[in-house]
């Protein structure tokens, strides 16, 4: 059996290497997506919390509006909320 060339040997870590690398992405991916899903469930589960006791406490629900119109910028989410469009600058 022939003795690999220096070459060889090279090559062949390299290419370990960008399996290794391919295999870290990967794993990344998966730990991102999942961080992902478990951060809208936790904002589902709040969001239904807040709705509900808005259901409840007047006070509340007036403190919440006023925090949502201040705060949401988009106008396709302010449409689903039912907020008022935000006022143009006619400066810029």
């Amino acid at each position: 059996m022939a003795r690999k060339t220096d070459e060889q040997r090279l090559e062949e870590l390299q290419q370990a290497r960008d399996k290794l690398s391919a295999r870290e992405k990967a794993i990344k991916a998966r730990l991102r997506s999942k961080e992902r899903k478990l951060d809208a469930r936790r904002k589902i589960i709040v969001g239904a919390i807040a709705l509900e006791h808005c259901k409840h406490d007047q006070q509340w629900a007036d403190w919440l509006w006023q925090v949502l119109k201040n705060e949401v910028t988009r106008e396709a989410d302010r449409d689903l909320l039912g907020l008022p469009p935000l006022k143009k600058n006619p400066e810029g």
